[in-house]
């Protein structure tokens, strides 16, 4: 199966798993709100400090290598596994909660202005690293695994770019939204 029909098969599944997580993560934050208000105020509270500290860019890229990296590389672990396919729904779902918990958090503190935030969250890194998850999950379940050499270079080096986009564009960026 080409990589055109791969999207196109599974598109639809893929979206519904991402909207179920998407939902439940604006659910959660809504029944976690009193319960959790302290440790969500905490959160808030770390993210204003966070944005009024200087940050130096290769602190920031090793960071966000090491945060994205664990993810990608647990994402390509349990390709080798007989759980990958669980693993990648689970992942689609997660991926969604998260983003719905955000987005919940951002507006419930910002109001509107909240979706600006959130959006910011995701500019510009996710541009590359969206369509690199879905790359990875059409080498994966069509048990595409074997080392090509060029596919491998270039997963490696959007993974690369789309880290040093993160920490050069989008964590200056999310600090001059909280600052502003």
């Amino acid at each position: 199966m080409s990589f055109k029909e791969f999207i196109k098969s599974r598109k639809k599944k893929a979206i519904l798993f991402f909207l179920a997580g998407f939902f439940s993560g604006g659910i959660l934050y809504y029944l976690c709100q009193k319960p959790a208000g302290e440790a969500l105020a905490h959160m808030e509270e770390n993210m204003l400090l966070w944005a009024m500290e200087e940050q130096d860019f290769v602190q920031a890229l090793l960071f966000v290598l090491w945060e994205r990296g664990k993810v990608f590389s647990v994402l390509w672990l349990a390709g080798y596994t007989k759980i990958y396919k669980f693993y990648i729904r689970a992942f689609i779902m997660f991926t969604g909660l998260q983003s719905g918990f955000l987005l919940t958090f951002f507006v419930m503190l910002r109001g509107t202005k909240g979706i600006l935030f959130w959006l910011v969250t995701g500019v510009p890194h996710l541009f590359f690293l969206i369509p690199l998850y879905i790359y990875s999950f059409y080498r994966i379940l069509e048990r595409r695994r074997e080392k090509q050499m060029p596919a491998v270079i270039v997963i490696l080096l959007v993974f690369v770019l789309s880290c040093v986009l993160e920490a050069r564009i989008n964590v200056p960026l999310v600090q001059w939204m909280y600052r502003s």
